[in-house]
């Protein structure tokens, strides 16, 4: 998101050493590009994972408690630790009522015994305030945790549950504060995937195949899970009003682009998995976007692609900024304002390092050879209007056909009357899996950018 580059480009294949943090080469970004160009830029909130206990980025030592990375005029992240124990700014990223943000790189704000999404919400509502006095325009990143996990645990989360198998399964949920929790307990009575049920698991990889049916303790513990994910959004949600408000009072709202969207989905029980998210799969891929502003019409919808990597430069678009770099996404703008324009490109899906298998070969997909890198990444694939295909490191495949097997039931990959749509696909990869820049983004087969239908002919 602040790049426009694909996880290939900008090297950050997950988010423990040596990647993480400190592997993110934050020189040229979304912030540096408005910087330069006049915008006052804040960020609040979550930012990379190890922020703070690592090391800054390009150093081997040391930590990042009073880093501030390029391009930001307000710097209030929020800290993944990394001080002493006993110290009072000792606060988390993922502990809701022990937060701690930097100031500007040179203090620090501990709100401990405040709930971390509502202390968002003020200071966003004080940020805007503060930058609506000035005839400066701005750029604010606020980034929430909810609804992901984090402490405190509390007394009614569902904890260890035993799969059918005998092996454990810890459910995470996050923390909330008494006045939401059971608000959505009439309302929510089901996980979203606890009814989802594949008649024939047998075509699935391995890394699916291995896992058992989801038994009734489990499902039992996914409901809980939905429901204090719902709580704690409820929370976001009032945030997100406070923040519309702020900009209405202050006479920005109808000057200013708003984005609302999230960096990834979340299994709770689609294709066996318990609760997750990393794989390509709809629960996990999908996320929310809205998107309020100049020129763009209310209460319309789009279904061209819209992906991580087009947020900085449809932003820069929005802002009459150039990017700072050759960016593999593009600028949606037009597609918000005007309509879509055709689902054309083919969407790349990258799946980091796994430790579940390891390539032969380089991120081309050619041999590899000495001195070469070898890709990391263990789950490649393509998804179009119509398909989802993946390429996995262990040699298996999936294919599915999401207009008339919504659910992703059945693996296609193996089917005979599918030889020709793997053949494309396989080709298709070839040439986007290292892509770089206008590559990325190039038109793929006519076959595969066809507009689906159901039931068509194969």
């Amino acid at each position: 998101m602040l790049t426009g580059r694909y996880t290939h480009n900008h090297r950050v294949f997950d988010v423990v050493r040596p990647w993480g943090f400190t592997s993110f080469d934050d020189r040229s970004t979304l912030a540096t590009w408005l910087h330069q160009s006049g915008y006052a830029t804040v960020y609040l909130g979550k930012y990379l994972n190890g922020y703070g206990p690592m090391p800054r980025p390009g150093a081997t030592t040391g930590n990042s408690l009073h880093y501030v990375p390029p391009g930001w005029d307000g710097w209030r992240a929020s800290l993944d630790g990394g001080f002493p124990a006993g110290d009072p700014n000792d606060g988390g990223t993922y502990r809701y009522f022990d937060t701690t943000l930097s100031s500007n790189g040179t203090g620090f704000s501990p709100y401990q015994g405040r709930y971390q999404s509502r202390v968002y919400g003020e200071v966003s509502e004080s940020i805007i305030t503060a930058r609506a006095a000035s005839d400066k325009p701005f750029f604010l990143y606020a980034s929430y945790s909810a609804p992901h996990h984090g402490l405190p645990v509390e007394s009614d989360d569902p904890g260890r549950v035993l799969r059918s198998d005998s092996l454990p399964v810890d459910f995470v949920s996050p923390a909330r504060p008494d006045d939401v929790k059971g608000m959505f307990d009439s309302a929510v009575t089901a996980a979203p995937g606890a009814s989802w049920s594949d008649p024939d698991f047998s075509d699935k990889p391995g890394y699916l195949r291995r896992l058992p049916l989801i038994n009734s303790a489990e499902k039992r513990a996914m409901l809980e899970v939905t429901r204090q994910r719902a709580e704690a959004l409820a929370v976001v949600d009032r945030q997100v009003h406070r923040t519309i408000t702020a900009l209405a009072a202050t006479g920005e709202l109808e000057e200013t682009l708003v984005i609302f969207t999230s960096d990834n989905g979340y299994f709770l029980g689609e294709q066996r998995m318990r609760q997750g998210k990393i794989w390509p799969h709809e629960p996990s891929l999908r996320v929310p976007l809205l998107m309020r502003g100049p020129g763009i019409p209310a209460g319309q919808t789009r279904s061209d692609p819209f992906t991580s990597i087009d947020f900085a430069p449809t932003i820069a678009d929005f802002a009459g900024v150039t990017p700072g770099h050759v960016v593999d996404g593009m600028s949606l703008l037009d597609v918000a304002r005007q309509g879509d324009k055709g689902w054309l490109r083919p969407i790349l899906t990258e799946t980091g390092n796994q430790g579940n298998a390891t390539r032969n070969t380089d991120e081309a997909g050619q041999p590899l050879k000495p001195g070469a890198t070898r890709d990391v990444r263990f789950a490649l694939g393509i998804r179009t209007s119509r398909y989802l295909y993946v390429d996995l490191a262990s040699g298996e495949h999936e294919l599915y056909d999401l207009v008339n097997d919504p659910s992703q039931y059945t693996n296609l990959a193996n089917d005979p009357a599918y030889v020709s749509t793997m053949a494309l696909f396989q080709e298709e990869l070839m040439r986007i899996r290292a892509c770089h820049g206008e590559e990325c983004r190039a038109p793929m087969a006519p076959a595969l950018s066809a507009a689906p239908t159901a039931r068509t002919q194969r």
